[in-house]
Parts: structure tokens; sequence; C-alpha cells
């Protein structure tokens, strides 16, 4: 997960910081900040989600797989994807508490 600002002219600044609620963010940075000469508030701040995880899981397990010939590829590649899709929908959870959270 990463944390970003949106700029005047709508350009995304990644934020070097993470935290898992708006609140937690503050703490951290505080409530009012500046990022290079713009000001911002604590509540212009969203998470996106910063990786693909099922994807390279399943390329992983398929070349993992190719010690197994085409049957390990395939089995490499599931089991690759589910592990992958289970940490996205782990990043998801934590992106949707984020940008739900209140400060």
């Amino acid at each position: 997960m990463q944390l970003y600002v949106k700029n005047r002219i709508g350009k995304k600044i990644i934020l070097d910081v993470t935290a898992p609620t708006r609140r937690q963010l503050a703490f951290k940075i505080g409530y009012e900040f500046y990022v290079g000469n713009e000001y911002f508030h604590i509540n212009q701040v969203f998470a996106e989600s910063s990786s693909n995880d099922t994807a390279g899981g399943a390329v992983i397990g398929g070349l993992i797989g190719l010690l197994g010939g085409g049957i390990g590829v395939a089995v490499g590649g599931i089991l690759g994807g589910l592990i992958g899709n289970t940490r996205d929908s782990e990043e998801s959870k934590n992106v949707n508490r984020f940008n739900q959270s209140r400060v």
C-alpha cells in the first residue's frame, strides 16, 4: 500500500510514509503538512495498492514448477497465483480501511 496526495494540477505525489489509518498518519506527520511548497491536510491523503502479487506469484510459481515439467508449471502457477491473490486481498482491505478512516 502506498499513500499519496494530488497536487494543484492533479498529479499524484507518493508519500514516503505509511500508516494503517489517517489518525495514525497524523501522529507521524501532523494534520497539516507540506510536500515541496504545497500545503496539504491529512484528509487529502489517499491510499492505493502498490503491487499486483497475483500475477507475480503465478509467474514465480510457474517458473519454479518448470522443475516438475508441464504439470509442475500448471500446479506451481496456480499455487503461486492463489498465494499472490491472498496478499492482494489483504492489501485491498488495508487500502479500503485507510481510505474510509477519519481523523
